[in-house]
């Protein structure tokens, strides 16, 4: 314990160098990157901002006003919700975005730190004392492993990973941290049980052997593009990943070995790295990592593709396949101005252009500039997140519900309005991206992060559009409308129309990224053996609400492409309908779990004026709800209802499920309203008297287990 009575971090019990944290900063600008930075001696030293303070603990952090409850009186849900935004507009950057971590995967950070090592480029102090505190407080408690995710169990993948990271970093293999983790890891089986991402990294590092990871080929990206199997056909993150990979791993990339590396042969196995034939290991993954195991089509296709790369290939279609996919992550990197789709991709790159160009190179050397993108800080240490943000989805959630609330009246909160409502403006797609890069129309589309960050999103979109909507239809508000075009708005419908699967996959829905290209046998092919559902795009409920949502909103106020906007509401909600469960449940794919979908698809179907007393959809889509309340009102779904398809409780009810909850059924008018308001209790009750809430846990989820 402290002398303020708090527990210890993991790195404080192990005596760990920690970085002053007066000194870090956020830089951002108009386009909401945000970069931190640590000041070093002589350095000017402008005031940390108020983001800043709060999210490192730091003194001075001071909330803008709020409501206080008369003397024995309750503070109201409207006074409660004010206190609420007035504490987020604290924390609101110039630029107009509301700065926040993306952070949960714990197999973000392997990348970048093998792309530095791999080209020698030095890691800061101050990052490799951060990495090193994070990953130390972040393992787990009992076994000091790591997993997938910050809550998950130990598994060979997260454990390896993130103990190579600290070896590389520099703790000593002697420290009791690298021993306890060393001692989980051989109970896993070692090293010898990643997966297939965990095997690649291991090889670039000269830890594994090539022989023993799964083929990638490069040809795939030479075939027609009306072959089904096309990797331009897959989900944009699989793809995004499979495009470098395939050169690492047709080149069979490698490090020179160096003391380190040959102490780490003897540190990550259960026996002699020299006794292991990796070539028998190619499937071989630890049990308690595998959540997705191989088809059997996919093993006899690996074992083909094995035989073809030794005996078959010709030299000259290897170089040419290899040249071509080294020009299409050029294009990637034109596209996104060298982010890529996020962490994984982005390593991969890097290695790829510093391979084919040299460090000295352009290409090469801008990664030195966008890696900072994906860093965070945190009073745990510094990660690497998931994106290089969720700057446009927050900004538009955060403006919607600051009018919904009635609080747009409040001139204290007009600023923070505005600057939100330009922030998005200045995050639309305005280009397309560059011919022949298997990518969609994006010009009037917006991403989920930022707009250099170079993907649309469909939902994204969607409610960018309907915040942009109502900020400048409001009362007062109406000059804004001057600064976008009609045409703009036209764009953003025009891309929401264009990516609404109309085939023979999931008739009316919304996938994330993309329609559906390609099929849904493809599944079988999925290398990835930890996550589930990514080979193509699939239709999620969420992402088809919130289209929903846009659409009906942008009718509100145009004629444009009139009658099929309303064609292309009427069969999303038919979707929607048709893949509600017998119990009235919708899965969620990007939150947890049946609580956020149900709010997303019940706020869609309430568009149409349908409620709990005039639609059966909706009355069993509140009754499955309502049956889940808590004691204190509140709701408390666990993330781990997305990896097994069923709803799970977690140990206490949570403020953000209470709200997505609360939210469904007033859209829906539920007839008791005692049950709303215990929920509107419990989240009065867990407010902050600075109108801030205190962190419950893991909202958001990612391919079914992370």
């Amino acid at each position: 314990m402290t002398d303020s009575g708090s527990f210890l971090l993991p790195s404080e019990r192990y005596g760990l160098p920690q970085t002053d944290l007066t000194r870090w900063r956020l830089a951002t600008d108009e386009f909401g990157r945000q970069v931190w930075q640590y000041l070093q001696d002589g350095d000017d030293e402008p005031d940390a901002t108020s983001f800043v303070k709060h999210q490192l603990g730091l003194p001075g952090f001071k909330s803008n006003p709020v409501k206080i409850a008369a003397d024995g009186r309750k503070l109201s849900a409207h006074d409660a919700a004010y206190n609420a935004f007035a504490f987020l507009s604290t924390l609101q950057d110039s630029s107009g975005i509301f700065p926040c971590q993306y952070g949960g995967p714990m197999f973000m950070l392997i990348g970048y730190v093998v792309a530095k090592y791999f080209t020698d480029t030095p890691f800061s102090e101050e990052e490799r004392v951060e990495i090193c505190r994070y990953l130390v407080n972040r393992a787990h408690p009992v076994d000091g492993g790591w997993g997938l995710h910050s809550y998950d169990k130990s598994t060979a993948f997260g454990t390896t990973i993130n103990y190579v990271i600290l070896r590389i970093l520099g703790m000593p293999r002697d420290h009791p941290a690298i021993v306890k983790a060393r001692k989980t890891l051989r109970a896993l089986g070692g090293a010898i049980g990643n997966p297939h991402w965990g095997k690649a990294y291991l090889a670039i590092l000269n830890l594994y052997g090539w022989e023993g990871v799964n083929p990638a080929p490069p040809e795939l990206w030479s075939l027609p593009y009306a072959v089904p199997i096309h990797p331009g056909r897959w989900w944009v993150h699989t793809r995004a990943i499979y495009l470098p990979l395939s050169y690492l791993s047709s080149n069979r990339v490698k490090l020179p070995l160096n003391p380190l590396l040959r102490e780490l042969r003897e540190e990550i196995y259960t026996g002699p790295y020299d006794s292991i034939d990796f070539s028998s290991h190619r499937d071989t993954v630890c049990g308690v990592d595998l959540y997705y195991p191989h088809s059997s089509v996919l093993n006899v296709i690996n074992r083909v593709l094995v035989f073809y790369e030794k005996h078959i290939r010709p030299d000259w279609l290897l170089k040419y396949s290899n040249k071509y996919v080294a020009e299409l992550v050029e294009k990637d990197l034109e596209n996104t101005d060298h982010l890529a789709i996020a962490p994984v991709s982005n390593a991969m790159n890097a290695l790829v252009m510093y391979i084919t160009h040299g460090r000295e190179s352009p290409l090469f050397q801008r990664f030195l500039f966008r890696w900072s993108d994906f860093k965070y800080m945190s009073k745990e240490g510094m990660f690497m997140c998931g994106t290089n943000g969720v700057q446009v989805w927050d900004v538009a959630f955060a403006l919607q519900y600051c009018v919904v609330a009635g609080l747009a009246e409040y001139p204290e909160f007009k600023d923070t309005l505005i600057r939100g409502y330009r922030f998005l403006l200045r995050s639309q797609f305005t280009e397309n991206c560059v011919e022949g890069s298997y990518r969609d129309t994006r010009k009037g589309g917006f991403p989920f992060s930022t707009k250099i960050q170079g993907f649309t999103v469909s939902d994204c979109t969607a409610e960018a559009v309907k915040a942009i909507l109502m900020v400048q239809n409001l009362p007062g508000f109406e000059f804004l409308k001057d600064e976008i075009l009609s045409q703009n708005l036209y764009d953003a419908i025009d891309v929401l129309i264009s990516i609404q699967n109309k085939g023979v996959f999931h008739y009316g829905s919304f996938a994330s990224y993309e329609k559906i290209k390609g099929p849904e046998f493809l599944e079988l092919l999925n290398p990835a053996e930890v996550f589930g559902n990514i080979m193509i795009e699939y239709p999620y409920v969420e992402c088809t609400d919130s289209s929903v949502l846009g659409l009906v909103y942008f009718r509100k106020y145009s004629d444009y492409r009139a009658d099929e906007i309303d064609e292309a509401i009427a069969i999303a909600l038919d979707y929607i309908i048709s893949y509600q469960n017998p119990d009235g449940s919708w899965y969620g794919s990007w939150g947890v779990c049946y609580t956020y979908a149900g709010m997303f698809a019940v706020e869609a179907l309430q568009t149409q004026g349908y409620n709990y007393e005039n639609f059966p959809v909706v009355k069993r889509a509140c009754d499955f709800i309502v049956k889940h309340q808590e004691l204190d009102g509140g709701w408390a779904e666990s993330f781990r209802s997305c990896e097994l398809h069923t709803y799970v409780r977690d140990t206490e009810s949570q403020v953000v499920q209470t709200a997505w909850a609360a939210i469904m059924l007033l859209l829906a008018e539920y007839p008791d309203r005692s049950i709303i308001s215990r929920a509107i209790d419990f989240l009065i009750s867990k407010q902050n008297s600075d109108g801030s809430y205190s962190w419950n846990h893991v909202e958001g989820v990612f391919n079914h287990s992370w």
